[in-house]
């Protein structure tokens, strides 16, 4: 039997110049095997193969899938087979771009990257959006992804300071970190900043924040088991009432109801 979780499409900017449309997620469990014959898919993907061990297949090449390979990968015929000797778990996420974010037919994200568990998570919380938060989330997946392409591979659409700053906030998502902060490791005046950082990534430096944290904190709420006054200790929020104001504000409803 499978399990699939389903989420909608939504429109989103990652740059000024690129138009994404997310098409759509799934994260689909096997008890045993799985084989996705040959077929023609027009749009990119994020692939993270949790669980099983198979083979990703496309008419020039063959790469072998194992437990926890990520991978984004480029539009094109492709079949993938996964032994029928062990369950399957993996997670997609899929979008279309007006431009090719690679020139290869996949993009492999080391296990070893500082950003693999980071993207693991975005990708994840991919699916429990209710489209409120969708956008920054797809784009930071995108930018983590897109720091470890090939010398051939399109360069990055993210200003280098902006993309400097959003490394030093993904690895920080415990700590309230202030605007002016930020502005400092970018090398601006802060107002400098928040104009670069709204061109680069069409929402304020001060919204990503409270949106990125407020996503990590739904994230380990549902899969840690930690107590709603833990996460509001763990990320260094004075009283449980100002948490649970913030994460009110981005999700729609308090920390305390779980889907």
């Amino acid at each position: 039997m499978a399990e699939t979780v389903m989420v909608m499409s939504k429109t989103i900017m990652t740059a000024p110049d690129d138009l994404i449309a997310y098409v759509g997620g799934a994260h689909i469990r096997f008890e045993r095997g799985l084989h996705l014959p040959p077929r023609n898919v027009e749009n990119h993907r994020f692939l993270y193969v949790e669980s099983g061990n198979g083979e990703f297949i496309i008419p020039d090449g063959r790469l072998q899938l194992d437990d926890r390979v990520l991978l984004l990968l480029s539009p094109g015929v492709r079949e993938i087979r996964y032994d029928d000797r062990r369950p399957v778990s993996y997670t997609y996420i899929e979008f279309s771009v007006t431009r090719n974010l690679i020139t290869k037919p996949w993009l492999p994200v080391p296990e070893s990257s500082p950003h693999f568990r980071t993207l693991i998570g975005l990708l994840r919380s991919t699916l429990h959006e209710d489209g409120d938060g969708t956008e920054s989330v797809i784009r930071a997946a995108i930018d983590l992804t897109l720091r470890h392409t090939s010398p051939d591979a399109a360069g990055p659409t993210v200003d280098d300071r902006i993309r400097k700053a959003l490394d030093y906030i993904s690895r920080n998502l415990n700590r309230p970190l202030k605007v002016s902060e930020l502005a400092d490791l970018a090398g601006l005046s802060e107002p400098q900043f928040r104009r670069v950082f709204r061109a680069n990534m069409s929402i304020g430096p001060k919204e990503h924040l409270l949106r990125t944290r407020m996503h990590y904190a739904r994230r380990i709420l549902e899969s840690e088991g930690l107590q709603v006054s833990d996460v509001a200790e763990l990320l260094q929020f004075e009283t449980l009432y100002q948490f649970s104001k913030q994460y009110k504000k981005v999700h729609g409803h308090s920390p305390t109801r779980r889907p």
